[in-house]
Protein backbone atom coordinates (compact mmCIF):
# COMPACT_ATOMS: atom_id res chain seq x y z
CA UNK A 1 0.00 0.00 0.00
CA UNK A 2 0.76 3.36 -0.70
CA UNK A 3 -0.38 6.42 0.56
CA UNK A 4 0.06 10.13 0.35
CA UNK A 5 -2.07 12.94 1.87
CA UNK A 6 -3.97 13.12 -0.83
CA UNK A 7 -4.03 9.58 -2.64
CA UNK A 8 -4.19 5.85 -1.03
CA UNK A 9 -2.64 3.33 -3.56
CA UNK A 10 -3.14 -0.59 -3.06
CA UNK A 11 -1.41 -2.82 -5.63
CA UNK A 12 -3.40 -6.39 -5.90
CA UNK A 13 -0.43 -8.28 -7.51
CA UNK A 14 3.03 -7.43 -8.57
CA UNK A 15 2.27 -6.61 -12.16
CA UNK A 16 -1.01 -4.44 -12.04
CA UNK A 17 -3.06 -4.92 -15.59
CA UNK A 18 -5.86 -2.28 -14.40
CA UNK A 19 -6.72 0.44 -12.66
CA UNK A 20 -10.18 1.45 -10.10
CA UNK A 21 -10.26 4.68 -9.08
CA UNK A 22 -12.39 5.04 -6.37
CA UNK A 23 -14.22 8.59 -4.66
CA UNK A 24 -14.75 8.70 -1.48
CA UNK A 25 -18.05 10.46 0.08
CA UNK A 26 -18.54 14.08 1.65
CA UNK A 27 -16.56 13.83 4.87
CA UNK A 28 -14.97 10.46 4.80
CA UNK A 29 -11.34 9.82 3.38
CA UNK A 30 -9.69 7.35 0.96
CA UNK A 31 -9.31 5.67 4.32
CA UNK A 32 -12.72 4.59 4.04
CA UNK A 33 -12.60 2.53 1.00
CA UNK A 34 -10.21 0.27 2.27
CA UNK A 35 -12.73 -2.06 3.60
CA UNK A 36 -14.20 -2.19 0.23
CA UNK A 37 -10.62 -2.87 -1.35
CA UNK A 38 -9.81 -5.78 1.38
CA UNK A 39 -13.35 -7.91 0.60
CA UNK A 40 -12.48 -7.53 -3.42
CA UNK A 41 -11.52 -10.94 -3.12
CA UNK A 42 -12.25 -12.52 -6.65
CA UNK A 43 -11.54 -9.37 -9.25
CA UNK A 44 -8.24 -9.34 -7.12
CA UNK A 45 -6.63 -11.71 -8.86
CA UNK A 46 -6.82 -9.61 -12.36
CA UNK A 47 -3.77 -7.78 -11.04
CA UNK A 48 -5.31 -4.83 -10.08
CA UNK A 49 -4.73 -0.70 -8.28
CA UNK A 50 -6.79 1.03 -6.68
CA UNK A 51 -6.69 4.68 -6.36
CA UNK A 52 -8.02 6.68 -3.58
CA UNK A 53 -7.68 10.23 -3.84
CA UNK A 54 -8.57 12.59 -0.83
CA UNK A 55 -11.30 15.27 -1.87
CA UNK A 56 -9.95 18.99 -0.89
CA UNK A 57 -10.65 20.28 2.66
CA UNK A 58 -12.89 23.54 1.57
CA UNK A 59 -15.83 25.52 3.14
CA UNK A 60 -19.14 23.95 2.68
CA UNK A 61 -21.75 26.10 2.27
CA UNK A 62 -24.04 23.20 4.04
CA UNK A 63 -21.57 23.22 7.31
CA UNK A 64 -21.82 27.45 7.37
CA UNK A 65 -18.62 27.80 5.60
CA UNK A 66 -16.94 25.47 8.10
CA UNK A 67 -14.23 23.88 6.86
CA UNK A 68 -15.11 19.72 5.14
CA UNK A 69 -13.73 17.54 2.78
CA UNK A 70 -15.84 17.76 -0.10
CA UNK A 71 -15.52 17.13 -4.05
CA UNK A 72 -17.62 20.24 -4.66
CA UNK A 73 -19.34 22.62 -2.53
CA UNK A 74 -23.22 23.18 -3.11
CA UNK A 75 -25.00 26.70 -4.14
CA UNK A 76 -26.73 27.05 -0.79
CA UNK A 77 -26.96 25.26 2.26
CA UNK A 78 -30.29 23.71 1.35
CA UNK A 79 -29.60 22.99 -2.32
CA UNK A 80 -28.38 19.40 -4.25
CA UNK A 81 -27.35 21.74 -7.07
CA UNK A 82 -23.73 21.95 -7.11
CA UNK A 83 -21.60 25.14 -6.83
CA UNK A 84 -19.69 25.52 -10.92
CA UNK A 85 -16.24 26.32 -9.51
CA UNK A 86 -15.89 23.86 -7.29
CA UNK A 87 -17.24 21.06 -9.57
CA UNK A 88 -15.34 21.92 -12.68
CA UNK A 89 -12.33 22.04 -10.27
CA UNK A 90 -12.87 18.38 -9.27
CA UNK A 91 -13.38 17.52 -12.54
CA UNK A 92 -10.30 18.73 -13.80
CA UNK A 93 -8.35 16.85 -11.43
CA UNK A 94 -10.13 13.85 -11.58
CA UNK A 95 -9.48 14.17 -15.43
CA UNK A 96 -6.00 14.36 -15.36
CA UNK A 97 -5.58 11.64 -12.91
CA UNK A 98 -7.35 9.48 -15.09
CA UNK A 99 -4.82 10.98 -18.15
CA UNK A 100 -1.71 9.94 -15.68
CA UNK A 101 -2.87 6.23 -16.09
CA UNK A 102 -1.09 6.28 -19.77
CA UNK A 103 2.53 6.87 -18.12
CA UNK A 104 1.48 3.32 -16.07
CA UNK A 105 0.76 1.47 -19.35
CA UNK A 106 -2.56 0.91 -18.59
CA UNK A 107 -5.18 2.60 -21.35
CA UNK A 108 -8.37 3.78 -20.52
CA UNK A 109 -10.07 1.32 -21.25
CA UNK A 110 -8.83 -0.67 -18.45
CA UNK A 111 -10.03 1.56 -15.93
CA UNK A 112 -12.92 1.43 -13.92
CA UNK A 113 -13.99 4.55 -11.76
CA UNK A 114 -16.48 4.49 -8.73
CA UNK A 115 -17.53 5.95 -5.87
CA UNK A 116 -19.91 6.16 -2.93
CA UNK A 117 -22.29 9.63 -2.30
CA UNK A 118 -21.05 12.60 -3.65
CA UNK A 119 -18.15 10.14 -4.87
CA UNK A 120 -20.45 8.93 -7.04
CA UNK A 121 -22.08 11.18 -8.04
CA UNK A 122 -18.73 12.66 -9.52
CA UNK A 123 -17.50 9.35 -11.01
CA UNK A 124 -20.75 9.48 -12.94
CA UNK A 125 -19.89 13.14 -13.82
CA UNK A 126 -16.22 12.92 -15.03
CA UNK A 127 -16.65 9.43 -16.29
CA UNK A 128 -19.30 10.32 -18.91
CA UNK A 129 -17.36 13.34 -20.45
CA UNK A 130 -13.70 11.32 -20.32
CA UNK A 131 -13.07 11.78 -23.79
CA UNK A 132 -11.27 8.03 -23.72
CA UNK A 133 -13.87 4.97 -23.11
CA UNK A 134 -13.85 3.94 -19.77
CA UNK A 135 -13.88 -0.18 -19.09
CA UNK A 136 -17.37 1.33 -16.35
CA UNK A 137 -18.37 3.07 -13.90
CA UNK A 138 -19.88 2.28 -10.27
CA UNK A 139 -22.26 4.51 -8.35
CA UNK A 140 -23.00 3.94 -5.42
CA UNK A 141 -25.91 5.49 -3.51
CA UNK A 142 -25.00 8.77 -6.28
CA UNK A 143 -26.57 11.05 -8.02
CA UNK A 144 -27.15 12.48 -11.37
CA UNK A 145 -25.43 15.51 -11.30
CA UNK A 146 -27.29 18.76 -13.78
CA UNK A 147 -29.58 15.94 -15.23
CA UNK A 148 -31.25 18.31 -17.38
CA UNK A 149 -28.07 18.63 -19.22
CA UNK A 150 -26.74 15.20 -19.20
CA UNK A 151 -27.10 14.87 -23.19
CA UNK A 152 -24.70 17.26 -24.07
CA UNK A 153 -22.44 16.06 -21.17
CA UNK A 154 -21.77 12.57 -22.40
CA UNK A 155 -18.25 12.11 -24.68
CA UNK A 156 -19.25 9.64 -28.05
CA UNK A 157 -16.20 8.01 -25.83
CA UNK A 158 -18.12 7.33 -23.34
CA UNK A 159 -21.53 7.20 -24.48
CA UNK A 160 -21.80 3.36 -24.16
CA UNK A 161 -19.98 3.15 -21.20
CA UNK A 162 -21.18 -0.10 -18.69
CA UNK A 163 -22.70 1.66 -15.04
CA UNK A 164 -22.93 -0.68 -12.73
CA UNK A 165 -25.75 0.94 -9.67
CA UNK A 166 -26.70 -0.28 -6.53
CA UNK A 167 -28.69 1.98 -4.24
CA UNK A 168 -30.60 0.81 -0.86
CA UNK A 169 -34.61 1.03 -0.52
CA UNK A 170 -34.36 2.58 2.83
CA UNK A 171 -31.28 5.41 1.87
CA UNK A 172 -32.72 8.69 3.42
CA UNK A 173 -30.26 10.79 1.70
CA UNK A 174 -31.14 10.02 -1.38
CA UNK A 175 -34.49 8.30 -1.77
CA UNK A 176 -34.70 5.19 -4.15
CA UNK A 177 -37.41 7.39 -6.04
CA UNK A 178 -34.48 9.55 -7.28
CA UNK A 179 -32.25 7.28 -8.42
CA UNK A 180 -34.59 5.22 -10.64
CA UNK A 181 -35.71 8.42 -12.14
CA UNK A 182 -31.74 8.83 -12.71
CA UNK A 183 -31.23 5.24 -13.76
CA UNK A 184 -33.69 5.70 -16.39
CA UNK A 185 -32.10 9.22 -17.55
CA UNK A 186 -29.05 7.15 -18.09
CA UNK A 187 -30.85 4.59 -20.16
CA UNK A 188 -32.88 6.95 -22.13
CA UNK A 189 -29.64 8.47 -23.07
CA UNK A 190 -28.25 4.65 -24.80
CA UNK A 191 -26.39 3.72 -21.34
CA UNK A 192 -26.34 0.24 -20.41
CA UNK A 193 -27.52 0.54 -16.53
CA UNK A 194 -26.92 -2.63 -14.48
CA UNK A 195 -29.19 -1.83 -11.51
CA UNK A 196 -29.73 -3.37 -8.05
CA UNK A 197 -31.40 -2.42 -4.70
CA UNK A 198 -30.88 -3.54 -1.99
CA UNK A 199 -32.41 -3.63 2.12
CA UNK A 200 -30.15 -0.53 3.68
CA UNK A 201 -29.85 2.86 4.15
CA UNK A 202 -27.09 5.37 2.64
CA UNK A 203 -24.42 2.75 2.96
CA UNK A 204 -22.61 -0.40 1.65
CA UNK A 205 -23.13 -3.48 2.78
CA UNK A 206 -20.39 -7.06 2.22
CA UNK A 207 -23.54 -7.78 -0.66
CA UNK A 208 -22.98 -4.30 -1.90
CA UNK A 209 -19.51 -5.35 -2.15
CA UNK A 210 -20.07 -9.18 -3.71
CA UNK A 211 -21.64 -7.39 -6.50
CA UNK A 212 -18.65 -4.99 -6.94
CA UNK A 213 -16.47 -7.85 -6.88
CA UNK A 214 -18.34 -9.80 -9.82
CA UNK A 215 -19.11 -6.96 -11.77
CA UNK A 216 -15.51 -5.80 -12.17
CA UNK A 217 -14.12 -9.22 -12.49
CA UNK A 218 -16.80 -9.58 -15.65
CA UNK A 219 -16.19 -5.95 -17.06
CA UNK A 220 -12.34 -6.08 -17.12
CA UNK A 221 -12.13 -9.73 -18.17
CA UNK A 222 -14.56 -8.29 -21.26
CA UNK A 223 -11.52 -5.76 -21.64
CA UNK A 224 -8.83 -9.09 -21.89
CA UNK A 225 -7.51 -8.69 -18.40
CA UNK A 226 -6.86 -11.98 -17.63
CA UNK A 227 -6.72 -13.60 -14.10
CA UNK A 228 -2.84 -14.64 -12.66
CA UNK A 229 -1.95 -15.92 -9.45
CA UNK A 230 2.11 -16.75 -10.34
CA UNK A 231 2.78 -13.19 -9.08
CA UNK A 232 0.30 -12.95 -6.13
Amino acid sequence: MHESNDTLEIHTRRTIHATTLWLHGQGASSEDLIPIFKNLTDSRALGLRYVAPNATLRRLTALGNRMGRAWYDGIAPDSDEPDPESLAETHNQLTALLDSEQHNAIPSSKIIMGGFSQGAALALYTGLQHPHPLAGIVVLSGELLNPDDLANRIHPANATTPVLMIHGTEDATISLQEAEANRDRLRAQGLPVDWHTLPLGHEISMDTIAIIDQWLLARLQEQGVAASLEDQ
